[in-house]
């Protein structure tokens, strides 16, 4: 049996000093530190740093120059590894809009490196791709796009855990409640839906909505759109990218204290992430990063250069959203979301021992997984 202790426990709603983690392969209880004997534990000293859940990554296409889109199991585990580093213990690959030959090869791949898990853990696939807008396409190669394909979904529903579609295509209402009965989260995004628009699609059984303001109708006080559709039910999740570059961090507070419990952060992380900078092939489309923003040659942002524990710093430093909820908006409310909730995404008895110790700035000194 393991133990944490000298740390400051990040719980679902409190921030815990004096007390140890108890753990082997699964939490097994938060005690007073003074009540254990520690020759009876595998003793992990946090020295005063941050203990908390790991962290789960559900929008990521790639980063160290490796994508989803390569089909490439080698290529997974290098962002895995990665991910380890950066306090993430479970993710989503997510699949950008490719043909569909590319679409098959990394299905399987996926499949794979699930089975395998040799780093981060892999809960299923994020297919942003395909059933988008092509007024908010962004980064994504138009001639790919398609109408909504419920049968394409479903058919893959043992490893694809959440698909994008824009509400205002065709049939997207009955795609939407066709996949969802096939417990596969959508989300909503790439979208210049309405309002009312919007709210068909949630009334319909979305949960998601992706990244939040970019590439998505804009918020208007006589035309709310998307965003003021999905910030005013609370029923749906929101993604915010938390890099400071692709949302105002003004508008973090905001989006929190309308959210709540229904805030994800993400990175959206593509290829060049933890590159130099330079120029890159992403979804097919010529990319070139400088510094933290990368874009397509029209100027359009193509993803970010996002680690995700950076993105708990920029928010902690940029609001007032208590820490621990800034955790749960990278664990709990992402485990919530796609319904895993009762097997990660918090330091409660039973749940597996993924933890993450970070100093103040959630640089990361250590990472368990399943409790090693």
């Amino acid at each position: 049996m393991k133990c944490i202790i000298g740390g400051k426990i990040i719980t679902k709603d409190a921030v815990l000093e004096n007390k140890a983690i108890i753990f082997d392969k699964n939490i097994k209880a938060i005690v007073d530190q003074s009540s254990i004997n520690l020759s009876e534990y595998d003793v992990f000293d946090a020295k005063g740093n941050y203990v908390s859940p790991g962290f789960i990554s559900t929008h990521i296409h790639g980063c160290m120059n490796c994508d989803t889109e390569d089909g490439s199991k080698e290529n997974l585990n290098t962002i895995s590894e990665h991910l380890l580093k950066t306090g993430v213990t479970s993710w989503c690959p997510t699949l950008c809009t490719v043909d569909m030959p590319t679409f098959n090869k990394v299905l399987k791949t996926v499949r794979e490196a699930k089975k395998e898990n040799s780093f981060s853990k892999i809960i299923g696939l994020y297919l942003e791709g395909i059933f988008l807008s092509k007024t908010k396409k962004g980064a994504h190669k138009e001639e790919w796009l398609k109408n909504p394909d419920a049968s394409l979904v479903i058919e893959n529903k043992d490893i694809i855990k959440i698909v994008i579609c824009a509400p205002e295509l065709e049939g997207a209402e009955e795609f939407i409640k066709a996949v969802t009965k096939e417990h596969i989260k959508v989300a909503i995004g790439h979208s210049n839906a309405n309002y009312e628009q919007t709210k068909e699609a949630i009334n319909a059984g979305a949960t998601d909505t992706t990244h939040l303001f970019n590439a998505t109708s804009p918020l208007s006080h006589r035309d709310p759109g998307l965003p003021g559709a999905v910030l005013t039910d609370n029923r749906i999740y929101t993604e915010l990218i938390c890099d400071n570059f692709h949302i105002h961090p003004a508008l973090y507070n905001l989006v929190y204290n309308l959210k709540k419990d229904r805030l994800i952060l993400i990175t959206d992380s593509i290829r060049p992430a933890g590159m130099p900078d330079g120029e890159y092939i992403q979804g097919g489309l010529h990319v070139t990063k400088k510094g933290a923003e990368c874009r397509l040659d029209d100027g359009t942002i193509a993803g970010s250069m996002l680690d995700l524990n950076k993105g708990v710093k920029n928010v902690k430093e940029n609001s007032n959203i208590p820490l621990y909820d800034i955790i749960n908006a990278v664990s709990l409310n992402p485990a919530k979301m796609l319904g895993i909730d009762d097997k990660i995404g918090s330091l409660e008895s039973g749940k597996a021992a993924d933890i993450v110790i970070a100093d103040q700035d959630f640089n990361i000194i250590k990472v368990f997984i399943d409790g090693k």
